[in-house]
């Protein structure tokens, strides 16, 4: 997980590593560690005309690292924004709240307060941080 946050922190030096990011990373990394295969295990199993050996070539172990990267890196694309300090004219900016924190307040206290308004009171109660449940 640290090689791989080091990696995208070096080439997105605008960005860098923020707080949370490891928290996006973990289950993409578990994921992919769960569903890998060893493929000296399985050796000759598959022959390179079937399914089953293409199957085997996306799911190496050997490639886990790379693969947990490629899909963080994506999942990044979207969420950057949340992790961003730049010079906005929001007033949450002006406040000096960062936008996961605004937009994860916003959620919070209006969209599941009106979803399902127990849940919300219930995790205001218990004084979970909407930034801690939403990410």
């Amino acid at each position: 997980m640290l090689d791989i946050l080091f990696i995208f922190s070096k080439l997105n030096p605008d960005l860098g590593y923020r707080q949370g990011m490891h928290e996006l990373l973990a289950p993409a990394l578990w994921i992919v560690e769960h569903d890998a295969i060893d493929q000296n295990s399985l050796a000759g199993t598959a022959s390179r005309e079937n399914d089953d050996y293409l199957m085997l070539q996306m799911l190496d172990a050997t490639y886990i690292e790379h693969d947990a990267f490629s899909i963080f890196c994506m999942i990044m694309q979207t969420a950057r924004s949340f992790y961003e300090h730049g010079d906005t004219k929001s007033s949450a900016a002006q406040q000096g709240i960062s936008p996961i924190i605004s937009r994860s307040q916003h959620i919070h206290q209006v969209i599941l307060r009106t979803v399902d308004p127990e849940l919300a009171d219930h995790l205001e109660v218990i004084e979970i941080l909407p930034q801690i449940f939403l990410t």
